[in-house]
């Protein structure tokens, strides 16, 4: 399989139908003689049936008309999952598929082809049947050339569109009518802003968008929704993203790539709860008019008193970074789970520790925080004076977890925190040893994840 398929097929969501299905079990019993017995599975309920078959492969479901008359009418009235491998059928089998199967279609995972009048009639074949989830990855190169038919935008009942390696359709010469759609990822693939932009408030029930390795476009993402909950920013090389009328989002998920200076700006997300990895050194954060910078006077007008969960990477060797985590903690005042992911510096400094000693009075530190986790610590200064600023100061914080990397001896961190203490008398102070992040992009788009950075 291509490499870049691969990655991009390591992004998406897995198949809808079991890898590891198939026909090779025997559907009859032997008898003690040898003799074949009575088709025992064939005696179960059409609707058990009908889930069997929904899990087996395209060709393996198709061919269980083949075993018996008992068979014979469960492969057409069962809804059709179109999915054979992780790449999907060629689009010439697939139109085969759907003419040879006259029911619904649930799923289905395509490749595409040189033939874009198959392209064109697998995809209007699956929007007459009401396809519920679709995935479309291209074996292609970048930059991307093939286009998903725009026929995908009259599937009324789409709830989950996911591509990879393609080009959005376009949506200049149609009304979108994905009145169902709940999931919607791109990932390694171009969708022009204009379109971006069109098409969000043309989706009722949207609740998850996600962008994974893009790199040109979109170049923007303006959040005016009434229904998104998840918006995820993976590795994309994106300028801005603003939650302009958010009023449902309740976690802005980024994972930072090199050299994308990504503007953060929060205008109206009245339920923002979760907001992370924030990179320090990269992005820039805006709420509503203010700018947030090293010396902002924080005012109320530029704080989040929503965000209970905020994860931030922070270069400790980079003296301007480590001066403006007290501001960014300032502009949340009731968070309760602080993550710090710590980055190393190319060139360190040494940054004045003394720093922390004179920082004023920081809300969430004082009255909110439960719960901080310092990631991948590498034993420096800068460092371990952050986390004595908070243990001597957070009077509600439960647990403290600080996870060293190969580097660092757990032995000398362990020491010279247990000899600091902590002001809040229930702290359970914990160094571990750091075994990489659970952070993951398929974690982040599970709206299921209370805590998506959570160890």
């Amino acid at each position: 399989m291509d490499e870049t398929l691969a990655a991009v097929l390591s992004y998406l969501p897995p198949p809808a139908v079991s890898s590891s299905a198939s026909l090779s079990s025997p559907f009859t019993a032997a008898s003690p003689d040898g003799s074949e017995e009575e088709d025992r599975i064939g005696r179960l309920p059409d609707a058990i049936l009908r889930n069997i078959v929904s899990r087996l492969p395209t060709k393996d479901a198709a061919r269980t008309a083949v075993l018996s008359s008992r068979w014979r009418h469960l492969w057409t009235s069962t809804p059709l999952v179109l999915d054979d491998g992780a790449a999907g059928f060629a689009p010439a089998a697939d139109a085969a598929a759907l003419a040879s199967h006259p029911g619904p279609v649930r799923s289905a995972r395509l490749a595409s082809s040189q033939d874009p009048e198959v392209d064109a009639s697998v995809f209007a074949s699956l929007a007459a049947r009401g396809v519920e989830d679709l995935l479309v990855a291209v074996n292609g190169s970048w930059p991307v050339e093939w286009r998903v038919p725009s026929d995908v935008l009259g599937c009324a009942a789409l709830e989950r569109l996911w591509i990879g390696l393609c080009q959005f359709p376009d949506i200049s010469g149609a009304a979108p009518a994905l009145l169902s759609l709940q999931e919607l990822g791109i990932v390694h693939s171009t969708v022009q802003d204009r379109d971006l932009h069109a098409l969000i408030p043309r989706c009722p029930v949207l609740e998850t968008l996600a962008f994974a390795l893009s790199q040109d476009y979109p170049r923007y993402v303006h959040i005016w929704s009434a229904s998104l909950r998840c918006v995820v920013i993976w590795k994309s090389m994106l300028r801005e993203v603003h939650l302009d009328d958010a009023p449902n989002v309740d976690r802005l998920l980024v994972e930072p790539i090199a050299d994308a200076a990504t503007h953060i700006k929060i205008i109206k997300a009245p339920k923002l709860k979760i907001l992370g990895y924030f990179d320090v050194g990269l992005h820039q954060l805006k709420i509503g008019n203010t700018v947030i910078k090293i010396d902002t006077k924080v005012k109320p007008s530029a704080m989040v008193r929503t965000l209970r969960t905020l994860a931030l990477k922070v270069q400790f060797g980079v003296e301007d970074q480590v001066k403006l985590v007290p501001t960014l903690l300032k502009c949340f005042p009731c968070l309760e789970t602080l993550y710090i992911m710590s980055v190393p510096s190319e060139a360190p400094v040494n940054v004045n520790i003394e720093f922390w000693d004179q920082v004023g009075f920081t809300e969430c530190v004082y009255s909110h925080l439960k719960k901080l986790v310092i990631e991948a610590v590498r034993g420096e200064d800068s460092e371990l004076a952050f986390a004595k600023f908070v243990m001597e100061r957070a009077q509600m914080l439960e647990d403290m977890r600080v996870l060293v990397d190969g580097s660092c001896s757990r032995d000398v961190v362990l020491s010279h925190l247990s000899s600091e203490g902590c002001v809040s008398a229930d702290a359970t102070v914990l160094v571990e040893r750091h075994d990489g992040a659970p952070w993951t992009f398929q974690r982040a788009i599970d709206l299921s994840q209370s805590d998506p950075f959570g160890c």
